[in-house]
C-alpha cells in the first residue's frame, strides 16, 4: 500500500473543489470558522480562474455574519444550502454545482459538499452528477 502525501491548503485564497478520487494526494483546508477544523480528503484539485479564483467574499460574509458569527463548525442547516447554489449559480452564470443536501452533516464552512452537474460533468468525465467538495479560505 502506497502512502498518502497530503496538501495544506489552509493558505490557498480562493474557490476550489476537491473531486474524490484514488490519487495518492489527500487535500486538506482548515473549516468550520473558529473552530479551525481539519476537513480533508483525497482526490484532485480544481482550482477556479480569474473571477471565480478570488471570489469569496460573499460564502464568507454569510458565514462570519449574524447568523453563524463565525462558528459553523457542526453542520450547515438547511437554508444554508440556497445561499451557495445562489452564489455558485452567480459565479458560473448557471446551475453547475449545487450543495449535496444529502450530506448537509458533513458541511461547514469552507467545506461544502456538492454535486457537479451538466455541462460542468464533461470536465471530470462522468454521466452522472459527481461528488465533490467546495472549499474558501476558512474565515478564522
Amino acid at each position: 500500500m502506497s502512502e498518502l502525501t497530503t496538501v495544506l491548503l489552509y493558505e490557498m485564497s480562493g474557490l476550489a473543489m476537491i473531486v474524490p478520487a484514488a490519487t495518492g494526494i489527500v487535500y486538506r483546508n482548515q473549516t468550520g470558522g473558529h473552530a479551525c477544523l481539519p476537513s480533508q480528503m483525497e482526490g484532485f484539485l480544481v482550482p477556479f480562474a480569474g473571477e471565480m479564483c478570488t471570489t469569496c467574499e460573499r460564502p464568507m460574509l454569510h458565514f462570519t455574519g449574524p447568523k453563524w458569527g463565525g462558528w459553523c463548525s457542526e453542520r450547515i442547516d438547511v437554508e444554508t444550502p440556497d445561499e451557495i447554489d445562489s452564489f455558485v449559480a452567480d459565479l458560473l452564470r448557471r446551475d453547475q454545482i449545487i450543495v449535496d443536501r444529502a450530506k448537509l452533516e458533513l458541511s461547514r464552512e469552507a467545506w461544502v459538499h456538492v454535486k457537479i452537474v451538466s455541462p460542468l460533468l464533461a470536465l471530470v468525465e462522468h454521466s452522472e452528477p459527481k461528488d465533490a467538495v467546495l472549499k474558501w479560505p476558512n474565515s478564522d
